[in-house]
């Protein structure tokens, strides 16, 4: 199959049905903002507390939703990255846990994304070293974030970590072949 088979526009359908699913589901999100915003009060949960996290949840499912009628792995990728956060709101309002707790979800949201698009993209080597980029720096801020690590520990291990990526990548172009 050719680049140009591969990534022709969508069809008209297939368009309509992205848009008329977009506008349900912001319809969708718009009331269950103002459900909240009636009886918030008297339940303890107002649209103050849950607007930011369901706003991100609709904009995920959107994505999620599109990605899968139109088969694009980059709004795939994107609508993960909308559910973690989305994730970690949720959590961080109707939990024990804190978003100082949780903030590295936020950091490791591409490699879990990454983790689940090489599922629908086949790229396990792309993918793979996204997931390994991004999980190492979110393992030493949530040690950091439990208090296990110091930022005198943190920070040099940032800096060393960001050293290798540097170091890797200086040799993988170097040993790339030159087209």
């Amino acid at each position: 199959m050719t680049d140009e088979e591969k990534y022709t526009g969508l069809s008209r359908k297939k368009r309509f049905a992205c848009n008329i699913i977009t506008a349900a589901l912001i319809f969708a999100c718009g009331c269950v903002l103002l459900v909240f915003g009636i009886i918030g009060g008297m339940i303890g949960v107002g649209v103050s507390v849950i607007v930011v996290p369901l706003l991100l949840l609709t904009g995920g499912l959107i994505l999620f939703v599109t990605s899968i009628i139109q088969m694009n792995t980059v709004t795939f990728y994107m609508s993960i990255i909308f559910f973690v956060c989305a994730f970690v709101g949720f959590l961080a309002h109707f939990s024990p846990l804190t978003y100082g707790m949780l903030y590295p979800f936020y950091i490791a949201s591409p490699a879990i994304a990454s983790l689940f698009t090489v599922i629908m993209s086949g790229e396990y080597r792309f993918h793979l070293k996204i997931i390994l980029v991004f999980s190492f720096p979110s393992v030493f801020f949530a040690l950091f974030a439990s208090g296990i690590w110091t930022a005198g520990i943190l920070a040099p291990a940032l800096v060393m970590y960001a050293g290798l990526v540097a170091l890797y990548g200086a040799l993988s172009a170097n040993s790339a072949t030159e087209e």
